[in-house]
């Protein structure tokens, strides 16, 4: 918002007020920086936060133009409703609400606060700012308003983009001042460059040369920030009922501001009482101060809690298209990834699972487990651990046991340790448990014999009290042989209530004595829509419908999220796309 309001006002109002000035004439002056900002809008392109700025700066010059006074918020409205019957789509983008939630309050909110303390203002304050130098005030007050506006975004931010960035208010003082500079420069650079030639293009290079010096700077000064520590705050998704609360306290706080002024407390003193205003104005600031803190604490409070189950347990098998994507979260917090690839989405890591993560409020990841090698189960975390200082941290990469791996197995176990990410082998028997969530390896095991790949996947089985997840990988053939040896030896008449299908419902897997000593209540497939190898094929179906499994399958639905519960009865809820549904059954 503020870079692109300050485009237009560098751009805009300069072009107008030297027209104006060169010319002595409102209207020319005015058309000619109406021409260049539609110009300036045609190179740059019309974002929303950038036909907001030139509406409202089409307003400015207008009232000027007319001899009327500007009135922001009318020109702000008008912009909302422009973008809006022009995109309506742009009320569900986070530019929309970030570009006009801060020129609101810039315009409306910040100007409360303001009102309140110039009336406050006091003799005291008056000799403070005598003894004080004018740039430690300046410098003072650009920190104050870098952080009312910080806060009054922060619903906004969350919301679309999950964590907020802690130290962007200082980084902020850093970027805006420089900008007048950068695109003054820029621009200027970029003209001469264009219409000169020869030794007459050496002040054009110089000023891009300078440019280029402060968009270093810039660069630096964001990779110093982001290496402090706690410089991402990873919040999640905060429900509309938090937004609503939060901005219900900043509307207090500018009603009681908006008040004061218009009702100012008048008080009565007694015969021979002295008077001592100042000292009285001081204790109505503080105790406006401390009303004030007390309000943003408590919004603070509820629109950064996560207000989670903790007898809870989630498991989302994420739309990674034809790839496998499993998200675990126990009732005390422990997070894990089983698989995490595709073989049709691009950059799956980053727009795919990554989103989702942050979107639960989950920076790091404390176990990732790869079933196998192939780039459709591996590629999205390898993309991850790349990401780690911008995406989401992984502290243990989990493998099956060394003499199955491949060469690509290998590889990411190498690239992980690199990238400071620890790595551990699982083999058959051993379990993790944590919190109520126990994760036990049935496959390999030290028996198996047979090729690297699908038949070697490490496979999960997964509980919390008494409902059981049985996480496959792509075992097929002699693996899935061994996997009902190894259900039978640790899993004795266990009847799991969720099988995620192995090799995406490939014919060759999930056979029929396998499925009778699973018997699934619920199959899950993972694979793409109308994917190249016919996943899930009909025979495995077919297989599938004889056991009365229900089939839920990502290529319908979307991601797909189990949650359960524990509460004397065993409660879950499946998340079928969008359409969620209750069960309750004894333990």
């Amino acid at each position: 918002m503020a870079i692109s309001g300050l485009h237009l006002s560098v751009i805009g109002i300069g072009i107008y007020q030297l027209l104006r000035k060169l010319t002595g004439s409102y209207t020319i002056g005015g058309i000619g920086g109406i021409f260049f900002f539609f110009l300036y809008v045609l190179m740059i392109g019309g974002t929303v936060s950038v036909i907001r700025a030139g509406i409202m700066y089409l307003f400015r010059v207008g009232a000027e133009i007319a001899g009327r006074h500007y009135d922001s918020v009318t020109a702000l409205s008008v912009a909302a409703a422009v973008v809006l019957i022009w995109r309506p789509l742009s009320i569900y983008d986070g530019a929309f609400w970030l570009s006009f939630f801060a020129v609101f309050a810039v315009v409306v909110i910040m100007p409360a606060g303001q009102m309140e303390k110039a009336k406050t203002r006091t003799e005291i304050d008056i000799q403070k700012n005598r003894e004080n130098k004018a740039w430690i005030i300046q410098i003072k007050s650009m920190i104050i308003s870098n952080i009312e506006m910080q806060l009054f975004l922060l619903p906004v931010v969350l919301y679309f983009f999950y964590e907020f960035p802690l130290y962007a208010t200082f980084l902020n003082l850093l970027v805006i001042p420089l900008m007048t500079i950068l695109l003054s420069l820029g621009i200027t650079g970029s003209f001469i460059c264009m219409l000169c030639s020869g030794m007459f293009k050496i002040p054009g290079k110089c000023m891009l040369g300078i440019c280029g010096f402060i968009l270093t700077i810039y660069e630096r000064c964001c990779e110093f920030f982001l290496e402090l520590p706690g410089a991402r705050v990873v919040i999640g998704r905060i429900k509309i009922w938090q937004i609503l609360f939060y901005y219900g306290c900043v509307v207090v706080i500018c009603v009681i501001y908006y008040y004061k002024k218009k009702h100012p407390q008048k008080k009565e003193y007694a015969k021979g009482q002295e008077r001592n205003e100042a000292q009285e104005c001081e204790k109505q600031r503080k105790r406006g101060n401390i009303l004030t803190g007390m309000l943003c604490a408590l919004g603070l409070f509820v629109l950064l809690h996560r207000f989670d189950s903790l007898s809870q347990m989630q498991v989302t098998v994420l739309d990674v298209g034809q790839g496998d994507g499993i998200f675990l979260k126990s009732p005390g917090g422990m997070t894990c990834m089983i698989d995490g690839g595709s073989s049709d989405v691009k950059n799956v890591g980053q727009y795919r699972i990554e989103p989702y993560l942050l979107s639960k409020g989950v920076g790091t990841l404390d176990y990732v487990f790869i079933s196998h090698g192939d780039i459709d189960h591996t590629n999205g975390i390898e993309e991850m651990i790349s990401r780690q200082k911008i995406g989401v941290k992984i502290k243990t990469l989990v493998f099956p046991k060394e003499s199955v791996w491949d060469e690509s197995l290998k590889k990411l176990a190498i690239y992980a340790i690199e990238n400071g990410v620890q790595v551990a082998v699982m083999e058959q028997g051993q379990e993790i448990e944590k919190q109520g969530m126990k994760i036990l390896c049935l496959c390999p095991g030290s028996d198996y014999s047979g090729e690297t790949g699908n038949g070697a996947s490490m496979v999960l089985s997964v509980s919390y009290r008494e409902f059981d997840f049985l996480f496959t990988g792509d075992v097929e053939g002699i693996g899935e042989e061994k996997l009902c040896e190894s259900i039978d030896k640790y899993c004795p008449e266990k009847a799991f209530e969720v099988l995620k299908a192995a090799h995406h419902g490939s014919r060759n897997s999930s056979s029929e004595i396998f499925l009778q000593k699973v018997r699934p209540k619920y199959t899950i497939i993972s694979a793409g829509i109308e994917n190249s190898y016919g996943h899930p094929h009909r025979e495995t179906i077919e297989r599938l419908e004889k056991t009365g499994s229900r089939i839920l399958a990502t290529a319908n639905c979307g991601g797909i999220e189990i949650t359960v519960e524990f509460g004397g009865k065993i409660q879950y809820t499946l998340k079928e796309g969008s359409e969620t549904t209750a069960y309750e059954e004894s333990e």
